[in-house]
């Protein structure tokens, strides 16, 4: 007498949980993300630049402001659009460098960065603050001093963290393949900048020469964050 077996039915489901990621690899959310925070950056920047002065007097400070409310709704809007594309920036380049040699360095740029997201966000609330101080009218000539001089000092602490988010993040796409090993060098050269300008914060919220220190820091950092981006959408591994 044979004792009959019974095979278990295997079902598939309809819709494959590895083919549906596959379907939008993380790659090209990535690639996408970090274009799309580099595009931000450049329009607000732009936006910027009719900026008063760091050590502007506190009627040049309101009368910008109460002339130019456009400027402030359009920042406004830019910023959840280039932290989203920055945050899937990250979680794309990091889930592919934080690994072997290039996890310390991935992980301390992945703390620079996340230092870069709430700092910016500080300096946004701060302009989106001082406008609508501004146009409430009747507004305190120390009061809006207090409030510009805070939004100088923020932009220059910031540069702190992006100069660790790139050392950092430079570093492990260069050990792990992802960029050329030069990488490295340039990479550390731009954080250290960064973080000079930043050191130099008291002068700069004074509209000393440490702005302009930074700004070389800043420009290296977006050519890696585009590069890197546009690498990420090269790739023909999900």
């Amino acid at each position: 007498m044979t004792t009959p077996t019974f095979t278990p039915a295997t079902t598939t489901p309809t819709v494959d949980a590895t083919r549906a990621r596959a379907l939008v690899p993380a790659r090209l959310v990535g690639g996408i993300g970090g274009l799309i925070f580099v595009a931000s950056v450049v329009v607000q920047n732009a936006l910027r630049a009719g900026f008063p002065a760091n050590d502007a007097t506190a009627r040049d400070v309101t009368a910008y402001y109460a002339g130019h409310r456009g400027v402030t709704v359009v920042l406004a809007a830019l910023f959840p659009l280039g932290a989203i594309g920055l945050a899937t920036f990250l979680g794309a380049l990091g889930s592919r460098v934080a690994h072997g040699e290039g996890r310390a360095p991935a992980l301390a740029g992945l703390f620079g960065a996340a230092g870069v997201l709430a700092t910016f966000t500080m300096l946004v609330a701060t302009d989106v603050a001082l406008a609508g101080y501004v146009h409430r009218g009747a507004s305190e000539a120390s009061v809006v001093e207090g409030m510009w001089v805070l939004h100088s000092a923020v932009f220059a602490v910031l540069l702190a963290s992006i100069g660790i988010a790139l050392a950092g993040l430079s570093a492990a796409s260069a050990v792990s393949g992802l960029l050329p090993d030069w990488w490295k060098a340039a990479g550390l050269i731009g954080g250290l900048l960064l973080l000079g300008a930043c050191a130099s914060a008291p002068s700069m919220v004074d509209a000393g020469p440490g702005l302009f220190v930074g700004l070389i820091g800043f420009l290296v950092w977006l050519v890696f964050v585009t590069w890197t981006s546009i690498v990420l959408l090269r790739r023909r591994d999900s």
